[in-house]
Parts: structure tokens; sequence; C-alpha cells
């Protein structure tokens, strides 16, 4: 075998490796997007509680984690203090790489849903909204888009 087809096949393979990479950060990404969609039109809307919760989806990133995509493959960027501008209530992020933040969005989503299912009784508005306020941050943070309070008024 020639060094040229040798060199082609370790690029190839680092490319379809490289592909597949890119593909599992974005069906992460585009998940979190989506729940977060999904929050504000049913929040706004009214939607009941169980309903909420019940329409929360964790598939793509359990699926992608499955495949083995290392969640340090998304972006290393950390939260700053400059990032999170007045909103106090990120201040425990500073310093955390997305990885983090993405495996905390699904942990709160599942532990959501687990305590709904154990206990549908239970008022679960106020997890609700700090679930979507941490989805907005960490959608704002894997964008880079800082958060400001302009950008929370328009």
């Amino acid at each position: 075998m020639s060094i040229w087809k040798e060199l082609y096949d370790i690029f190839d393979k680092e490319r379809s490796r490289w592909q597949q990479s890119t593909a599992g950060k974005q069906a992460i990404s585009f998940e979190l997007k989506a729940n977060l969609g999904f929050l504000a039109d049913a929040l706004s809307s009214g939607l009941p509680q169980q309903a909420i919760i019940q329409g929360l989806e964790c598939t793509l990133f359990e699926a992608k984690i499955k495949e083995g995509l290392a969640l340090t493959s998304l972006n290393r960027r950390k939260v700053t203090l400059k990032f999170i501008g007045e909103f106090a209530e990120f201040a425990k992020y500073v310093g955390k790489e997305n990885a983090e933040l993405v495996e905390n969005a699904y942990s709160k989503i599942k532990s959501l849903q687990k305590l709904a299912s154990a206990k549908p009784e239970n008022n679960y508005d106020l997890k609700i909204k700090s679930l979507f306020r941490f989805l907005v941050f960490i959608v704002a943070h894997l964008e880079v888009r800082p958060l400001t309070r302009q950008s929370a008024k328009g």
C-alpha cells in the first residue's frame, strides 16, 4: 500500500469522526433549543404542569451519549462574570464549561420528570420556571450571546 493511500485513509477516518461529532453537538444544541421553545410556548399558553414536564425531550442527548459523544467536544468556553451581566442567579456557573452546563440541563430535566412521575399531585411551577431560565442561559452561552437586561426585554 502506498503512503498516499495510508494518509488518505487516516484523513478519511478523522473526517468521518469529526462529522459525526459535529452532528452530535448540533443535535444536542437543537434539542436544548427545542425544549426552550416548548417551555416558552407552554408557559405562555398556560399548559398544565404535567403536560409541560412530559413534553420535555432528552432522547437525542441520550442517544448521542450512548454513541460515545464526549460532552467535552462542545466548545470549551467558560462562563464569565461579563457573560452573566446583572443576572446574579447564574454566578454559581462562572468558570463552568459548556459540557458541565449541558449535563446539568439534562439532569434537571430528568429529575423533574422523575419527580412529577412519582408525585404528580405536587406543584412544580417554580422548578419549571427555573428550568426555563437555565435553558435561556445555556442556549445563550452556547450561541455566545451574553446576557443583558436589554436582551431580556426585547
